[in-house]
């Protein structure tokens, strides 16, 4: 087997930037040669293994209602693969705290920084992606803090071990204080500073031109600073996986995979539980803009340490994303699975995720971006908690933003922005509305 070309590498690294580019939302792929894939299987075996950090348990997209996490581009100035951004932006923000009983409002300052960088070879690519996003609010809520700090890091590395072997290794990682809707089991309101981080190990092994498989273990880490969410929410995931793929045709692969977890909570075990997931489905690049990944089967989950053990729910995860022009791009996501529940009480939660992100890119200065995100999340009560059960019941949460930027010319753009939050719980003080606006400059290099 011919060693890829210069040429593969920077497009394989490219892909890399992309996929981890922090402040991003969904995922927001780009199509690399069937023809050069084919030639190199190794090269697309490695490609799929780090990618595929969208199909990691809790990690339904990235991003999230966050300030910086806006991002409409830089127009047709953008410069690949180093990059570093930085944020300047004023606002107000209707509903500070999260809150039903008098929410307070407050004008905020926001800086973010974000820096991504790519290096590649022929055996090997590494992808770096690190933000930090400070917020001052003018007038702070009671009992909420003024300043705020939000981080993410993020690390993707690819090893060639041998012609047919591929090593993939990769960390997503999220400090803060604003609620993520886009990572499962996550607070839906503003709960202190917590802790997010989602970690892959992946080998994949080529055995004929069609026939490859990945084995990967995922381990996640949720950690919350204030009570009661430490008590009640502070765990590690485990997750171990293997994945059948065998390719019918050039740009179409059949999937199925067994998944094993492990829920650890840290001081509650009464929420310990393990599930197994029986899962089949395809990738497919219908054409050079247009894919698609499609997962669905079974999860049982099964909670030892409370009164019902055995929860069997179907189980299934997609995402499509197509470039419909150039520098514009439309992703949809969905998944639907038994998760880590949020609220005292209950001992589950199913969830309903579907996420819609757009970018276009309206002239060679002006980028439009807007995205949606809703969740249906129906709670079972504890039975073994019966003072604190609230029964069964569904929360609906909606999360949007829009946005344009005029970039004045390769280092310097003016960006606006709004993002509004809506609650929809049947428990007394759950429910919540926001409102955010907001308006800045952005200095890139």
């Amino acid at each position: 087997m011919s060693r890829p070309s210069r040429k593969t590498s920077i497009l394989l690294a490219f892909a890399f930037w992309f996929r981890f580019r922090p402040g991003r939302g969904l995922v927001n792929l780009i199509y690399v040669s069937h023809l050069t894939m084919n030639r190199f299987p190794v090269l697309r075996l490695a490609l799929i293994a780090t990618l595929s950090l969208a199909a990691v348990p809790g990690m339904f997209g990235q991003g999230g209602s966050d300030y910086s996490a806006t991002d409409f581009g830089a127009g047709k100035f953008e410069r690949r693969p180093f990059l570093i951004t930085t944020d300047l932006r004023v606002g107000y923000d209707s509903n500070v705290n999260t809150t039903y009983f008098n929410p307070h409002s407050s004008g905020f300052f926001n800086l973010a920084i974000n820096i991504a960088y790519t290096a590649s070879s022929p055996r090997s690519t590494l992808t770096i992606g690190a933000g930090v996003n400070f917020v001052f609010y003018f007038d702070p809520a009671p009992n909420t803090q003024e300043f705020q700090v939000n981080a993410k890091f993020n690390i993707a590395w690819t090893y060639k071990i041998s012609p047919r072997m591929s090593l993939a290794i990769s960390t997503a990682n999220v400090y803060g204080t604003q609620p993520e809707y886009t990572i499962v089991g996550l607070n839906s309101r503003v709960a202190g500073n917590y802790f997010y981080s989602a970690n892959r190990v992946a080998l994949g092994y080529q055995f004929t031109s069609r026939f490859s498989t990945i084995t990967s273990f995922v381990p996640i880490i949720v950690l919350y600073e204030e009570e009661p969410y430490k008590t009640g929410q502070n765990r590690v995931e485990y997750y171990f996986s293997e994945e059948l793929r065998y390719l019918i045709q050039p740009t179409v692969t059949l999937v199925g995979e067994y998944r094993f977890s492990y829920i650890d909570y840290l001081n509650f075990n009464r929420l310990d539980s393990t599930s197994n997931y029986v899962i089949g489905g395809l990738d497919a690049s219908l054409s050079p803009r247009l894919k698609l990944s499609l997962r669905g089967g079974a999860q049982f989950a099964d909670y030892s340490n409370s009164n019902r053990t055995t929860v069997a729910s179907p189980y299934f995860e997609g995402s499509m994303s197509y470039d419909y022009q150039k520098y514009s791009n439309i992703a949809f996501i969905l998944r639907y699975g038994v998760e880590q529940t949020d609220v005292a009480g209950t001992l589950y939660r199913q969830g309903f995720r579907m996420g819609v992100n757009i970018r276009h890119q309206l002239t060679p200065r002006i980028s439009l971006s807007g995205s949606f995100y809703y969740t249906n999340a129906y709670y079972t009560g504890d039975p073994s908690q019966p003072l604190l059960n609230p029964g069964r019941f569904s929360d609906n949460i909606f999360d949007t933003a829009v946005g344009a930027r005029y970039a004045i010319n390769r280092n310097f753009s003016i960006d606006v922005g709004y993002l509004y939050t809506f609650v929809d719980s049947p428990l007394l003080g759950r429910s919540y509305n926001r409102n955010r606006v907001f308006a800045g400059v952005r200095f890139q290099f």
